[in-house]
């Protein structure tokens, strides 16, 4: 049986207290205790924010204009900017065009019957679960026959415990118009779901106790819908093969600012140690994360003890195997630090930032299936200048 070692988000000594992050909004009081870590985190992340009065409105709807806004700062897409507007109700001078066109763009949304996408309009929970799924590529449950168009795609939060807070299957109420506390609360945890929040960008809520740490916690990473199509192929287990323990190297710096072309920067850095036997490590896998792309970096490779152990990999996509090169590298008592170097690209957009982390045991090529470790580990926040 595998064995994996998943931490909560508290244990992390650089994390911030939620009501500390809440502290600007004037109406702090009104927000929900369970909303508390959500909403801190994605303000801190500039998904969402508060009112020009300097309140949150936790408890106001969301109309289908913000909720364009909301996602496609969540999902950091590349905004899309027309000539003409795909909406006769919506004007190039809107101060939102260019998140409700970048989201049809994109396909997550479409207007409505007479051809209008009415911005103004409160978003209500059957909307918000198909745009949710289309934004960051849920995998959406089939279509029964007879049933309403908005059941799949709550069968499909159902599957992956992402429905609303509080929510019941059997009494969704589709035409209900959730708050800004619930769509903060849903938005946060399909983030984490889909890797758009690692345990490195998580301000967490003060009232959440420590967890049990027990090395034979069996409970499962969660599952990632953006799989590489690559299969990383994990080597045969060793009937010696040890316990991998990884760590995070805690002395890197949380951000790091560099230039277009700057070479040789150091993006994450991890530690690995065996226990009871030998381990054989054959590759690491990483995904970008952040507001960048990953045409902001031309090579990406590993290295032990100063020596690359990895050839240079040029990203094409946001998911990146990175095999060792000619011989793996035998894990053993002794902690041996592995570190994920990269070249920027001089076509690196200035203001862009991005973050390689490493989501789940199963991206971790070795010839064992006992993994330890604080999963998902973020790597350093790189900010073009």
């Amino acid at each position: 049986m595998r064995v994996f070692f998943i931490a909560a988000i508290a244990l992390f000594l650089n994390l911030n207290i939620a009501s500390a992050a809440l502290e600007g909004f004037s109406d702090r009081t009104a927000i929900p205790d369970w909303a508390h870590s959500s909403i801190a985190t994605l303000s801190e992340k500039e998904v969402m924010s508060g009112n020009s009065d300097g309140t949150f409105a936790p408890d106001r709807p969301m109309n289908r204009a913000e909720f364009c806004k909301v996602l496609v700062q969540a999902t950091g897409v590349e905004k899309y900017l027309p000539l003409e507007s795909s909406f006769p109700d919506v004007e190039r001078s809107d101060w939102f065009f260019d998140y409700v066109e970048t989201a049809h763009e994109y396909g997550w949304l479409e207007g409505y019957p007479d051809g209008t996408f009415q911005p103004g309009s409160k978003i209500n929970r059957a909307e918000a679960a198909k745009i949710m799924a289309n934004a960051f590529g849920l995998e959406v449950a089939p279509e029964a026959e007879d049933e309403p168009w908005y059941k799949k795609y709550f069968r499909t939060l159902l599957q992956k415990e992402l429905l609303p807070h509080g929510a019941e299957y059997t009494d969704l109420k589709p035409n209900h118009n959730p708050t800004r506390s619930e769509i903060a609360e849903q938005l946060f945890r399909i983030m984490k779901k889909t890797g758009h929040l690692t345990s490195f960008d998580i301000v967490q809520a003060d009232d959440v106790p420590e967890p049990n740490q027990t090395e034979n916690s069996n409970s499962a990473p969660e599952s990632f819908t953006y799989q590489s199509p690559e299969t990383i192929q994990t080597l045969p287990a060793e009937q010696d093969a040890g316990t991998l323990y990884i760590y995070k190297d805690e002395s890197l710096p949380k951000k790091k600012t560099v230039s277009k072309n700057q070479r040789d920067v150091i993006a994450h850095q991890l530690k690995l140690q065996s226990k009871n036997g030998i381990v054989e490590l054959a590759g690491l896998q990483f995904r970008r994360v952040g507001n960048g792309i990953y045409s902001d970096f031309n090579d990406l490779w590993l290295e032990e003890a100063g020596r690359r152990i990895s050839d240079r990999i040029h990203p094409y996509k946001e998911l990146i195997h990175i095999p060792l090169k000619q011989t793996r590298l035998a894990i053993g008592s002794s902690i041996k630090k592995i570190t994920l170097k990269v070249d920027m690209s001089q076509t690196a957009k200035s203001g862009n930032n991005s973050r390689w982390v490493l989501h789940i045991p199963e991206w971790i090529d070795a010839n064992t299936e006992k993994k330890v470790g604080f999963f998902p580990f973020g790597g350093i926040s790189i900010e073009v200048e």
